[in-house]
């Protein structure tokens, strides 16, 4: 099960910027025309990270996570996490809000990292979620707790950090989803990624994203596509 511990009050994210690279279950093509695939019974989202120290201040967290679009609060995420605790070494957390904003939680796992890259992973078999860490999971719980069969669901791969004028330092790349009717995990394509407060994923080919820009409270929030000139396409 997820571990228990449960936290009061919202996670402000004013005091943090994110980027996410949007994973979606419309996102798909057949003839050159957009379709759905549905995220219903078994599905997933997988990405590999580098996640270098970024300088002992604040905290920085990369990861995958997977988000109901009818609840704006549920979601659950694994991520590879750094800050003071452990002295900014490279480790493994979880964080997941239920429905409704009920219950929100953070924790870190004891699970400590090298410094090479990582593969993660947010997905669901047989009605249950798990959240792995280079192939192997480690937690699960019941996928109803976050996201229903029937609703329209979604996965971000994601880069944050709470320290002004950086950006973490993230790289991501070989990001996979398997959705109903695929056998095994598919390259994903993405044309929409999340800007907040002046960090990005970046895109520079090859299947691969660096974090760039830097931590600015004032700047704002928006969606862009592929090229941020260009809008965001789902």
């Amino acid at each position: 099960m997820l571990p228990d511990y449960r936290a009061t009050g919202k996670i402000n994210d004013q005091g943090e910027a994110i980027s996410y690279i949007y994973v979606g279950y419309k996102h798909a093509r057949s003839n050159g025309r957009l379709v759905e695939r549905a995220f219903r019974s078994s599905y997933g989202a997988w990405a590999s990270f580098l996640a270098p120290l970024d300088g002992r201040h604040g905290w920085y967290d990369s990861g995958v996570s997977v988000h109901s679009f009818n609840d704006r609060y549920a979601f659950a995420q694994i991520e590879v996490s750094r800050y003071e605790r452990f002295d900014y070494r490279a480790h493994v957390a979880v964080v997941w809000e239920l429905p409704n904003g009920s219950s929100e939680g953070y924790k870190d796992l004891g699970m400590m990292l090298s410094d090479a890259p990582h593969r993660l992973g947010a997905y669901v078999r047989e009605q249950t979620l798990y959240l792995s860490v280079d192939g192997r999971p480690v937690c699960s719980t019941a996928a109803v707790n976050f996201v229903s069969p029937s609703e329209a669901k979604y996965f971000q791969v994601r880069t944050e950090t709470s320290v002004v004028g950086s950006n973490g330092g993230a790289t991501t790349w070989d990001l996979r989803v398997k959705r109903d009717d695929d056998l095994v995990p598919r390259a994903y394509q993405t044309d929409c990624i999340l800007h907040h407060h002046g960090i990005s994923w970046r895109y520079v080919g090859s299947g691969r994203f660096v974090a760039s820009g830097a931590f600015d409270p004032s700047a704002p929030h928006i969606f862009a596509g592929l090229d941020p000139t260009k809008p965001c396409r789902t």
